[in-house]
């Protein structure tokens, strides 16, 4: 040790000087076992475990030398470097100048930050931060042994590593899969590891479709600014001819937006899906956005906007280019305020259907739609009050205009008995004013109301009680609740001058057994006093856990408000359940259901089990919808339908994942969806074919399989 510190410093006391008339000189720092310094010839040899260091350099080697009168320095035998970008360079025999800026390589092996390697004869270095390296080859992919080919690599007769740049450039260079050339380029290049995004082509899929024939995807990404990308992606198909899509982001700072779409001009098609013999254009777009703001009141609290919007030139396009699967584009726009016991918002709605059956002229725009909530700190008796406003404005082209202004408030305190009872005690009140003009054009007979202002005040009161029963074992607990909630209100309270906007699907099951109403929205409201009871079940055992609820609602008298097929209709309601069993960590099932509580029938049985480990996960589910809404009231858009549905992934080696679902109707006896895939991806390389059945038809849709293959060489794009 002290050898290797004396030679340290007599060897930077016979440098030093060399720089000292010289202000952007920076001495050479070494350390080693052994040093000799000749005057004469200026010859400084440092040998045995020798560091050498200059600026963003630091250089391994057992000998080096080191000529202060021509500025040289020598290593002969094997060295290695590390840079300041986190190269690791590897070499046997270097000449390089005292500054580290130009030089001679032979024998060069280099490690980029990410892993990839390039290896060559003979390099040279130019201006400190251009390596060129000849006859060189380069790969990411990890190889075992020094016999070993690489998945896939670059060979090249030049290449070019410009650290400035943050780039890499290839002349004549052959791209070779298991050692076998496969495409040859004269040039090209891409960023290296450092780059976090650059602008160039990324990986091209290719694909077929029954529909569109074959696909060829090239998408070229733009890095036009650090904080904005935009990406252009040609899709050219045999049979539709080009679909140009592109997507740009954009973060300002205080938020980010996102814009992308798509145009094709192609033959027009009718209803049917037969050509007319024109051409049309035909394309999308859409577009969200989410920015923080200022606080424009001076109210407090945190603000932000945001917006979401789209646009299709008509139903079928994106389902037909395979865009997405959507069936009606929601465009929405939100101004909004987090407070610490408060949130308030203004959004705008508006929909483009994309059913055969959606009409625009009716079709509803909510401008505006505004929304308050606050909830109190524990004040009278420890219980805590909340308000809810909620002003709303629906607009139709053709149709029923509605506007709704409803206030609530409502308090709440729970109380805890000696016996070990949780009460629960709350009263609300809540009032709305609608207006309706038009009514005699609404959307659905059934939902429509009269032309007007009408008033309502729906004052509503709740009792809760539960005894929650604890059993503690060795190694496990098991916990049963018994819970019933006795609810008060006048019955009625919706009348026929209000229409039906938000609550037109009753869905009754086991989330809302002991909510205060089971409508969705607002238009609709639960009157009348009813009893609600059920029971709850859990048991935590280690590898083995249990969750069920089972439970009904009994109504002190008949509603005849209450939609038919709704599970809540007549005295007794149906009974709802809910059962989530973990077995083991490779099992694991949850069961609802609802029964019909006079025929003691099932309306709703669904079922999913999740099977296997990680590596071999499979789902398979069963839905059965016989709520008997279709028989009872056809006006209810709920409608009976039983399906299965299958899926899985399998890790079937270290870089291999297949992958799959499929989707059956039992009524109609036909499939509705089916998808599957397998997918290779590891340090080098990324690969998967995807196999798509789509079995629906609406106008030009036609059931179609596609095949895509993507395959891309990491690092290339």
């Amino acid at each position: 040790m002290k050898a290797r510190f004396f030679a340290a410093l007599m060897l930077a006391a016979a440098v030093s000087p060399a720089y000292a008339e010289e202000e952007a000189g920076k001495p050479i720092d070494f350390a080693a076992d052994s040093l000799t310094y000749d005057r004469n010839s200026e010859l400084i040899v440092a040998e045995g475990n020798v560091v050498m260091s200059y600026d963003d350099m630091v250089v391994h080697a057992e000998r080096i030398v080191y000529d202060r009168a021509s500025g040289e320095v020598s290593v002969k035998g094997k060295l290695w470097a590390e840079a300041r970008d986190g190269a690791i360079i590897t070499a046997e025999d270097l000449v390089i100048d005292d500054r580290f800026k130009n030089g001679v390589i032979e024998h060069i092996g280099v490690i980029l930050a990410d892993d990839s390697r390039f290896a060559s004869d003979k390099g040279a270095l130019e201006g400190g931060d251009r390596l060129i390296l000849s006859r060189a080859v380069y790969s990411p992919c990890k190889i075992c042994g020094v016999e070993e080919t690489p998945l896939w690599q670059v060979k090249a007769v030049r290449v070019i590593h410009d650290r400035d740049r943050k780039r890499v450039t290839y002349k004549n260079a052959w791209i070779e899969a298991f050692g076998v050339p496969v495409v040859y380029t004269p040039y090209f290049s891409h960023p290296d590891p450092t780059v976090h995004a650059a602008s160039g082509f990324l990986a091209p899929d290719l694909g077929r479709s029954g529909v569109l024939g074959l696909i060829f995807r090239t998408p070229y990404y733009w890095r036009i600014a650090q904080n904005q990308d935009a990406t252009i992606e040609p899709i050219v198909t045999t049979r539709e001819g080009l679909v140009m899509a592109s997507e740009y982001r954009h973060h300002i700072g205080r938020g980010k937006y996102k814009v992308e779409g798509s145009v094709t001009y192609v033959d027009e098609r009718d209803v049917f899906g037969a050509t007319t013999g024109k051409n049309e254009f035909r394309g999308h777009i859409f577009s969200n956005g989410r920015f923080r703001m200022d606080d424009p009141i001076g109210v407090g609290g945190s603000w932000q906007w945001r917006y979401n919007a789209g646009w299709a030139s008509d139903d079928t396009y994106l389902r037909r280019y395979r865009f997405s699967k959507i069936d009606t584009i929601v465009s929405e726009a939100a101004l909004e305020r987090f407070g610490k016991r408060s949130y308030a918002a203004a959004t705008a709605l508006g929909f483009q259907g994309l059913r055969i059956e959606d009409d625009t002229g009716l079709t509803p725009f909510a401008l505006p739609m505004v929304e308050y909530h606050y909830r109190s700190p524990p004040a009278l008796l420890g219980g805590s009050f909340e308000f809810d406003g909620n002003a709303l404005a629906i607009t139709r082209l053709d149709g029923m205009d509605t506007r709704r202004l409803a206030a609530a408030g409502r308090w709440e305190v729970p109380f805890v008995a000696e016996s070990g009872s949780i009460y629960t005690v709350g009263v609300s009140v809540r009032g709305d004013v609608y207006h309706v003009s038009n009514a005699a054009s609404p959307d659905e007979a059934a939902y429509g109301g009269q032309n007007g202002t009408t008033y309502r005040l729906l004052p509503q009161a709740r009792l809760e009680w539960r005894l929650p029963l604890v059993r503690a074992g060795q190694n496990s607990q098991q916990t049963v609740e018994p819970v019933v909630a006795l609810v008060g209100a006048f019955n009625g309270g919706n009348p026929d001058e209000i229409p039906n906007e938000d609550s037109r699907i009753v869905g009754f099951d086991d989330t809302n057994l002991f909510a205060a109403s089971r409508y969705a929205g607002l238009d609709r409201w639960e009157g009348g006093s009813r009893l609600d009871y059920g029971l709850r079940y859990g048991l935590d055992g280690g590898s083995v856990s249990a969750r069920a609820l089972v439970g009904q609602s009994y109504r002190l008298q008949r509603d005849d408000e209450i939609p038919l097929g709704s599970g809540l209709e007549g005295r007794f309601s149906d009974i709802v359940g809910r059962l989530e069993v973990t077995l083991s960590p490779y099992l694991d099932l949850i069961y609802r259901m609802r029964l019909d509580n006079n025929h003691w029938k099932l309306r709703r049985n669904e079922i999913d089990a999740f099977i296997g480990p990680e590596k071999f996960r499979v789902t398979v589910g069963y839905l059965n919808l016989k709520t008997g809404a279709e028989d009872l009231d056809p006006s209810n858009p709920l409608q009976a339908r039983e399906e299965v549905r299958a899926g899985a992934v399998y890790q079937i080696a270290k870089n291999w994942r297949i992958l799959g679902n499929y989707t059956h109707d039992i009524d109609r006896k036909a499939s509705i969806e089916a998808r599957g895939g397998i997918y290779y991806e590891d340090e080098c390389l990324r690969f998967g074919v995807i196999l798509d059945k789509r079995y629906t038809r609406d106008r030009d849709i036609e059931p179609d399989t596609s095949i895509i293959l993507k395959i891309a060489l990491k690092n290339l794009g």
